[in-house]
């Protein structure tokens, strides 16, 4: 079980840049537990969804290829990485939603373990989001753009395990909810240090 719901929220950064929400970790995880779907098929599914093609219709690729490199590792492509990827999906030799699952599994070194880091912060965000008033609370623009800017702070394996202080996640989910106490942008400790708010 713990396999499918790291493959659902690798598929959730991916796409949305944000933790999954409870009912979509819970429907799409169940879906490929029992192969009912693929993986491939789920990354299909989000390439259709509003929420993705907010964020990817219509973008220059050149800026669309930086913003996914930025969403997945923290960081800017190398110049060739960038003039590869752009000329794939100038060409129509590959859509965006193939680009971004090839991405993700090529990731190497410092790479791979910033995008790792993003997956454990992303599965620990998800389980906190535990009553039935948070899970309401996830929904929407302004709640996704809480939890994308909370995940954005995760660039490596220290930012990603201050990010999983259950305090700091929880005044995250608190802010999606309303809480006055959490209105205020407060930092995340050590996070702010490296230029990353908590959201």
């Amino acid at each position: 079980m713990a396999n499918y719901v790291s493959k659902v929220q690798e598929l959730y950064v991916a796409y949305f840049s944000r933790p999954a929400d409870p009912g979509g970790l819970a429907f799409w995880t169940d879906l490929l537990e029992h192969q009912v779907v693929t993986h491939e098929e789920i990354a299909a599914a989000f390439a259709e969804t509003a929420e993705y093609e907010a964020t990817y219709f219509d973008t220059d690729h050149r800026v669309l290829v930086q913003e996914i490199y930025d969403n997945l590792f923290g960081r800017g492509p190398e110049t060739t990485g960038l003039d590869f990827w752009v000329k794939a999906l100038d060409s129509g030799a590959m859509t965006v939603d193939n680009m971004v699952t090839m991405v993700a599994a090529g990731a190497q070194g410092a790479d791979q373990f910033a995008f790792n880091a993003k997956i454990g912060v992303a599965i620990a965000f998800t389980n906190r989001i535990d009553t039935p008033q948070e899970k309401a609370a996830y929904n929407g623009e302004a709640a996704n753009m809480i939890a994308i800017n909370y995940l954005a702070g995760v660039k490596d394996f220290i930012t990603g395990d201050l990010a999983t202080d259950p305090g700091s996640i929880d005044l995250a989910i608190a802010r999606m909810s309303g809480s006055p106490a959490a209105q205020d942008d407060i930092p995340l400790v050590g996070v702010a240090e490296a230029g990353a708010p908590l959201a």
